[in-house]
């Protein structure tokens, strides 16, 4: 199934409702929520300027899935927010999205990627390492085991 991806602005309503339904299962699945939401999470503003962007995927016309990507340097960017509701899972919609988030980082310039993931979103990280993502790092916070992955871009 095929899902149409468009630049929305990342407060929106299809991404506010999205980005609800995210923190509710992050709020099932964590103990506690991030000491610090806006480095995990990063603002709606961080995804607007040059090198970033807000996308949303719609199947039927609903809103099913959204990402976006920030400039860190110029060599930099960093995947961010990136969830696919749950009635949508398993149809590619996280894979699409990825792939032209990282197609968009690539003409910014940008030779890597970067993104962060925790160890109860085991669906995220299996695809990330699927697309060839690599840990660089393994933070924890509190009880939390998070994992910073990158990936190197195609010149």
């Amino acid at each position: 199934m095929s899902a149409a991806l468009r630049d929305e602005p990342p407060d929106g309503p299809a991404s506010r409702a999205l980005w609800a339904e995210y923190q509710a299962l992050l709020d099932e699945r964590l103990d506690a929520p991030p000491a610090d939401p806006e480095h995990v999470f990063a603002s709606p503003e961080s995804f607007t300027g040059p090198g970033s962007a807000w996308l949303v995927a719609y199947e039927d016309g609903e809103p099913v899935a959204c990402g976006g990507l920030r400039a860190l340097d110029a060599e930099t960017g960093e995947i961010k927010r990136m969830f696919v509701t749950a009635r949508a899972r398993g149809r590619g919609h996280a894979r699409r999205m990825l792939a032209e988030l990282e197609r968009r980082a690539a003409a910014a310039g940008r030779s890597r990627l970067r993104l962060i993931t925790t160890e109860v979103l085991r669906e995220a990280r299996a695809l990330y390492e699927a697309e060839g993502y690599a840990v660089v790092a393994t933070p924890r916070e509190g009880a939390r085991q998070d994992y910073w992955m990158e990936k190197r871009l195609a010149s």
